[in-house]
């Protein structure tokens, strides 16, 4: 009885990583189409070039980007780092493109603050951060990365 638990185990494990795979090729794909709207986007932005609004609406394409391009480095090798840099960007990404009070400026700059403080003082344990779905070793790599 219990080799079927552990087989069956296995099997719903290889599964998720499978399915980790799919999502991941499918949000690159939507970086991929992200970034052939950028053309237009900056095109737009160059017809509108003295407005600062069309700056930040250009800039927000690019931070959507740069934050699906974290988010599939997430899904590929999932780590403490790679989850910080997501939120490091939507933290940042919130304080530069939304118009946000002196308060929420000084809680986005501390939450900025504190990621960074988590990313350098805190740190998985050995062998965890090697481990990705492309990795072929699904528990746990040899600790680089």
């Amino acid at each position: 009885m219990k080799k079927i638990l552990n087989r069956t185990r296995n099997v719903l494990f290889e599964s998720c990583n499978l399915l980790e795979l799919f999502m991941a090729l499918i949000v690159l794909a939507a970086i991929l189409i992200a970034c052939c709207s950028l053309g237009s986007a900056f095109i737009a932005f160059w017809e509108n070039r003295l407005s600062k609004e069309a700056f930040l609406v250009f800039v927000g394409y690019v931070f959507n980007i740069l934050i699906g391009i974290e988010f599939l480095k997430m899904l590929c090798q999932p780590s403490g780092d790679t989850v910080l840099e997501v939120l490091i960007f939507l933290v940042a990404r919130h304080m530069i493109l939304d118009h946000t009070t002196v308060v929420e400026n000084l809680i986005t700059i501390l939450s900025i603050g504190i990621l960074f403080a988590i990313k350098k003082y805190i740190s998985l344990p050995a062998g965890k951060e090697g481990y990705g779905i492309f990795s072929g070793d699904s528990h746990g790599g040899d600790g680089e990365g």
